[in-house]
């Protein structure tokens, strides 16, 4: 199944970088500092550059391909009973990150904000409008996360008023937590950047030439990776290493303690911006998910795959509201992640190359 419409490198750009920015908004500060400490900036920095290297390597092996997904191009690579458990295995990891985001969003707001309110209630919502802007196709999709987009000019608006509170011995001394710790947490929170992975889908729908793509991709990234850094920064010099501790989202807790002339809760604000980004991420995977369940089973278009996605994903989605598990689940999901980010793109791109396989040979 091909979508009939295609998207501009900066559409692209605009897809790839709010389906980064998810629930790792809130989380991600408090996830890093764990094993680096005050050095989780430095920890989100390096994950950033490891990602694009990945960025690189889904580039190179789009490029290859450029007028397939990889739906398309994995059976050719690697046979076709090899590449339907391919396309399986990616349906299915796509479906996982839509339903732990949706989780994660439900229990975080509900704890927050709306504590008496069911958590089936907002992820009806959610999830009906997710469908009701993926149903078409991707140009759709592209546009309502260009126009989400602008609210990540909000993000350092809100955070302005806290400058004169920051305490920068906090931070220091740089690096003291060591390579080691640093590395640590910089391997805990792949899944925060997941992502970029759309790349593999998304390319042969994007117009331009393989550098202005790898140029959107890498771009969305560096973004992403500059947002997620400065919160870390914020967290990390508002609060003191003890205390960072125990606090699960320390984004939230920075901007209850903000007040404005006209604007008493900021946090109440902020969370509602996250609840955009949070909608975009789930868009995304939820979309990515039912085009392949959709060349699973040879089906012209993707609304039918969509609706039974749909209606998956909402029972599995509030049928775990314990917090700690569900950082539980994020942790082996972060694990799994990077056998789909890296290694099965690594391993495709190598067989691409001795097999010397392009889409003109196939």
């Amino acid at each position: 199944m091909k979508s009939p419409a295609t998207i501009s490198p900066v559409q692209l750009f605009f897809v790839l970088l709010q389906t980064q920015i998810g629930i790792g908004l809130l989380s991600l500060p408090y996830t890093v500092q764990e094993d680096a400490g005050k050095d989780g900036w430095i920890a989100v920095l390096l994950a950033g550059l490891f990602v694009q290297g990945g960025i690189a390597l889904m580039c190179l092996l789009s490029s290859r391909f450029p007028g397939l997904t990889l739906y398309d191009f994995a059976p050719l690579l690697v046979g076709r009973i090899i590449g339907t458990v391919l396309t399986m295995m990616y349906t299915l990891f796509f479906f996982a990150i839509t339903c732990y985001e949706l989780s994660m969003f439900l229990a975080i707001s509900s704890n927050w904000a709306f504590p008496r309110t069911p958590h089936v209630v907002f992820a009806v919502l959610s999830v009906a409008v997710s469908v009701y802007l993926v149903r078409e196709n991707v140009r759709v999709m592209a546009r309502f996360h260009a126009l989400a987009s602008f609210l990540l000019v909000s993000v350092l608006f809100v955070f302005l008023p806290l400058i004169p509170h920051f305490e920068i011995q906090y931070l220091l001394p740089v690096a003291s937590n060591g390579v080691e710790a640093i590395m640590k947490g910089s391997g805990k929170i792949v899944t925060t950047f997941v992502g970029f992975e759309l790349l593999l889908y998304l390319y042969p729908f994007t117009e331009g030439s393989k550098m202005a793509k790898w140029k959107a991709a890498a771009g969305a990234s560096a973004v992403a990776t500059i947002v997620y850094a400065f919160l870390a920064i914020v967290a990390s010099a508002v609060f003191s290493p003890k205390e960072i501790k125990i606090v699960p989202e320390p984004v939230l807790y920075v901007l209850k303690e903000v007040e404005l002339i006209v604007i008493e809760r900021i946090d109440l604000l902020f969370l509602t911006i996250w609840a955009v980004f949070v909608l975009t991420t789930i868009m995304s995977y939820l979309y990515v998910a039912s085009t392949g369940l959709t060349h699973l089973l040879k089906a012209k278009e993707h609304r039918k795959s969509l609706c039974v996605l749909a209606v998956l994903v909402i029972p599995i989605a509030i049928a775990n509201e314990n917090r700690e598990e569900l950082m539980e689940i994020g942790g082996k999901l972060n694990n799994v992640s990077t056998i789909f980010l890296f290694f099965i793109p690594i391993v495709l791109l190598m067989v691409a190359l001795i097999r010397k396989k392009r889409e003109e040979s196939v």
